[in-house]
């Protein structure tokens, strides 16, 4: 008898989680529909209101969501807020096409694979910089423009970013010095 107890007892428990669950992923799956919906404006609110909450996994579903919305600025503002929470970012640069002499220059620049640091973030701006860290570093940062990222830091790189409807920011990076342009893409999850 007492053995039953227990066994009842776990039952309602996954009982409850599942209904939570069930609860749970139907917001979800509301708000996922309001932020990808034909509605702009409201978007755009629902957007605001679920970063609001502080809630992480608000803020995951909402970024998510909004990263592969037809509308541009909701596209916009989802791309900035992903590069405002990191830390860091890491290019890769596509090497399929590369000769061995491109591949030989590239991997004594920089390498297929870079992370690069964030000291610094300016919201008013939109500038994250990569060096210094009291105001925005004109020769090392990245300057977010709606789907846009170009990058600067002198001396060794520059590049342009386009956020693509796969949630990839593509285009390319130029060694400073060889002015040699490589195809590459920063993943933003």
């Amino acid at each position: 008898m007492w053995m039953a107890a227990p066994a009842a007892a776990q039952h309602l428990d996954v009982d409850a989680l599942i209904a939570n669950i069930d609860e749970r992923s139907g917001q979800y799956r509301q708000l996922t529909e309001i932020l990808q919906g034909a509605d702009a404006a409201r978007a755009l609110a629902a957007f605001d209101v679920m970063l609001e909450t502080g809630d992480k996994t608000m803020r995951e579903t909402a970024i998510a969501a909004a990263t592969s919305a037809t509308d541009e600025r909701l596209r916009a503002r989802a791309l900035w807020e992903t590069l405002l929470l990191k830390d860091s970012f890491t290019i890769e640069i596509v090497t399929e096409d590369l000769d061995d002499d491109l591949r030989t220059a590239l991997d004594t620049w920089i390498g297929p694979v870079s992370t690069w640091g964030i000291t610094a973030r300016f919201p008013e701006t939109q500038c994250l910089n990569l060096y210094r860290t009291n105001v925005c570093e004109e020769s090392y940062h990245l300057s977010v423009s709606g789907l846009k990222v170009d990058m600067r830091y002198s001396g060794t790189l520059q590049g342009s970013f386009a956020l693509n409807p796969e949630g990839i920011l593509a285009g390319e990076v130029m060694n400073w010095n060889s002015k040699t342009v490589y195809p590459a893409t920063i993943q933003l999850r």
